[in-house]
């Protein structure tokens, strides 16, 4: 399983960090690290996680960091991989390239169970869809069947309208008026000088 908040120790090394609790030692019981690390290297290059096994975690960006945790679970030859909101930290670009590397697994015959609550990504990335409510399934589906309002309307238990169609806001009265605001820093040096303005009511401010 790949947690949401990562069960790696930041001061070893990714190696190090792959092959705990499954050390391989060479003759007098020391850790064989060149074996592990040889492993990890294969088991990045045939899945295209790109990631060195002589890199400390900490000095890891976050997308690295969690690709050091899938490598975890193909170190130990798992046909199943549970990902528990695995883009939760992740930024768009890191993202994508997760689905990437989600895409390589199961090219490559693993199965994966993907729990989100990001209905666009769940109808990208799945094969089969299933809702659970309260600690219940309460539907199963396929993405060629569903779209977001469907699986909003599955995880709430109600009718669920994602559009709301709003009348154009209206501007009213002032409700904020400032005049020659200055404002200075935190060396007292004036940052802000001479601004003045209006907002109206049911106004955007840019």
């Amino acid at each position: 399983m790949v947690h949401q908040h990562f069960m790696l120790v930041p001061v070893f090394t990714v190696t190090e960090n792959v092959m705990l609790g499954a050390e391989v030692t060479k003759s007098g019981g020391f850790l064989d690290r060149n074996t592990a690390a040889q492993r990890v290297r294969q088991i990045s290059e045939q899945y295209g996680l790109r990631v060195d096994p002589d890199s400390y975690v900490k000095d890891l960006p976050v997308g690295v960091q969690q690709r050091v945790e899938i490598i975890k679970l193909l170190y130990r030859q798992a046909d199943i991989l549970i990902f528990d909101e695995p883009t939760a930290v992740l930024t768009p670009q890191e993202a994508d390239e997760l689905f990437s590397i989600m895409r390589s697994l199961t090219d490559q015959g693993k199965s994966i169970i993907f729990i989100t609550h990001k209905l666009r990504e769940v109808l990208d990335v799945s094969d089969v869809i299933t809702v659970i409510r309260r600690g219940k399934v309460v539907g199963t589906t396929v993405p060629s069947e569903a779209d977001q309002t469907t699986l909003a309307s599955m995880m709430v238990g109600r009718a669920v309208e994602l559009e709301l169609e709003k009348n154009p806001a209206k501007i009213g009265d002032i409700i904020l008026q400032v005049e020659d605001l200055m404002v200075a820093d935190d060396v007292d040096q004036i940052a802000v000088e001479g601004v003045s303005f209006d907002v109206k009511a049911g106004e955007i401010l840019g």
